[in-house]
């Protein structure tokens, strides 16, 4: 029965039985014993750590050269089965040099997210938290957001929500683009889906003014007012603001500029009336105008200290969709 050795006892067991010298000492049976318990120490001397430091496998150890098909170990190809676990002393981590692997990597489809480790720290800075985050997250947005052209919403679908589109090249203009309803939880009041309901060019002022110059109180999309003589005045509203001349004019005047109580006021009534201006869209240089009339009830032209003027209609592009039904007697 050939005997188990490690190399230290293989190598003492060859000296003695194998002399150096041709005395007719060596035997077949020298010969033939030496030689099986090397054979049969094979797997003893390579599995018992020899081949760690003083004999370390220096070339590529290929197990199988084909993929297995059995899932049992070795039951058709080679398989390194490993029962304890594997080391990586080179590894660029250091403090993970002397870490024991124990789990099996089964390929980037089969990581499951909920057992990595330090989810909770959601450092993932590239990423969105689909359970909201807050101020005080580490994933919270930390600088600007480009969305491209594309949809805000809650389902992720076409033409709904908010967009962004740029219109200049390098992106300082911007629409902001919007389809649905604005609600505001604290009462349920609404925006509809429009802002045609929304006054395009309105202005507070004081007709009779300083050296007969009108004075400006507070204005929107109004680009002058002039004083064309006593209860006159002609209001030039900015470029671009209306599609037409075909807007929805307001006027009011009803304060007095005599001396008196803060309750007196004078009965005045505003016609607003000539409407000049190129009749399209391309009012840059034909801008529109409108003239604000002021007369008492005495059908004198006057001034008032309290005028407002404010203007609806459609913006450049805009419509309403079906028309109303017209009904005669």
């Amino acid at each position: 029965m050939p005997n188990q050795l490690n190399s230290g006892e293989l190598i003492a067991s060859i000296n003695l039985d194998l002399a150096d010298n041709n005395a007719g000492l060596i035997s077949a049976y020298d010969v033939r014993h030496n030689m099986e318990d090397i054979v049969f120490s094979i797997n003893k001397i390579v599995a018992s750590g020899d081949t760690d430091e003083e004999f370390p496998f220096f070339n590529a150890v290929r197990v199988s050269k084909a993929d297995a098909v059995s899932v049992v170990a070795g039951a058709d190809h080679g398989d390194m089965v490993l029962e304890s676990g594997l080391f990586f002393p080179n590894c660029d981590d250091a403090s993970k040099r002397a870490k024991r692997q124990t789990e099996p990597w089964l390929g980037d489809s089969e990581v499951d997210h909920t057992n990595l480790k330090n989810l909770s720290s959601d450092s993932h800075l590239q990423y969105y938290n689909k359970l909201g985050v807050d101020a005080g997250r580490a994933n919270s947005l930390l600088g600007n957001m480009a969305t491209s052209d594309n949809w805000i919403n809650v389902s992720g679908i076409e033409n709904v929500g908010f967009k962004f589109t740029q219109t200049n090249a390098n992106a300082t203009e911007q629409d902001i683009h919007t389809y649905g309803v604005i609600r505001f939880t604290s009462d349920n009041s609404i925006i509809p889906n429009t802002a045609k309901g929304v006054a395009k060019a309105w202005c507070s002022f004081d007709a009779s003014g300083v050296n007969n110059a009108p004075e400006i109180r507070s204005w929107h999309n109004i680009e002058s007012i002039q004083r064309l003589g006593q209860g006159k005045l002609k209001i030039t509203i900015a470029s671009g603001v209306f599609a037409n001349n075909s807007y929805v004019a307001i006027g009011h005047s009803n304060a007095t500029n005599a001396s008196g109580s803060l309750e007196d006021f004078t009965v005045n009534s505003v016609g607003l009336v000539m409407r000049e201006g190129n009749n399209g869209p391309d009012d840059a240089v034909n801008k529109r105008t409108i003239t604000f009339v002021i007369r008492n009830e005495n059908g004198d032209y006057v001034d008032s200290q309290l005028c407002d003027f404010v203007a609806y209609g459609y913006s450049p592009g805009e419509s309403s969709g079906t028309p109303p039904t017209m009904i005669g007697l």
